[in-house]
């Protein structure tokens, strides 16, 4: 389990934001909650902001709406990098060949590794997780944030980055671009 909060940082030096992109967003925002999204010169990522009714916007790499799709015990095996010769033994203390192989895997066990594996906010987790996007400690120059979270609380197995406000979506693709990573974030 842990929450990370990276920071965006004004300033006028190589990988700060900008004094003047900042107050461009701000007042964009307050004379009529329009989002500034600089579209990357090369876009060959699109990640999906998804506003859920919750305190921020979910980032997507793929379909916000998209869903496991049943696998068989092997199919799922595979799928996961466990040994299908074992799997039996390890999942359900039994030999291989008192189960079928090819009936359907439980809809739990595929639902749980799915989402943290195969969703499409976990895949923005695992794209965003390693940038640059800004130190994860708090100053006086810090302008926005990016919440990264792995397992919200004890039990819980979600991944997934999240912007509080449609200003960080913006300050996130700003960082985007200026790291060249032809990532381009729209509003879903």
């Amino acid at each position: 389990m842990s929450i990370t909060r990276r920071q965006f940082i004004l300033g006028t030096a190589a990988g700060l934001i900008l004094p003047s992109f900042y107050d461009k967003v701000i007042t964009l925002w307050e004379n009529g909650d329009e989002v500034l999204l600089e579209a990357p010169p090369q876009a060959d990522i699109e990640l999906l902001a998804v506003d859920r009714g919750g305190p921020g916007l979910e980032l997507n790499l793929g379909d916000p709406y998209d869903e496991p799709v049943p696998l068989t015990i092997r199919e799922f095996a595979q799928r996961y990098g466990f040994d299908v010769e074992t799997f039996a033994e390890e999942w359900w203390g039994c030999d291989q060949d008192d189960i079928d192989l090819d009936s359907p895997m439980d809809e739990w066990a595929v639902i749980d590794l799915w989402a943290r594996n195969d969703s499409p906010n976990a895949r923005a987790y695992r794209l965003l997780e390693p940038l640059d996007l800004g130190p994860d400690l708090t100053g006086p120059n810090a302008v926005g944030e990016i919440v990264f979270t792995d397992g919200a609380c004890p039990g819980n197995d979600y991944l997934g980055v999240e912007a509080p406000t449609y200003v960080d979506v913006s300050l996130l693709q700003k960082r985007l671009n200026d790291l060249k990573t032809g990532i381009r974030v729209s509003i879903a």
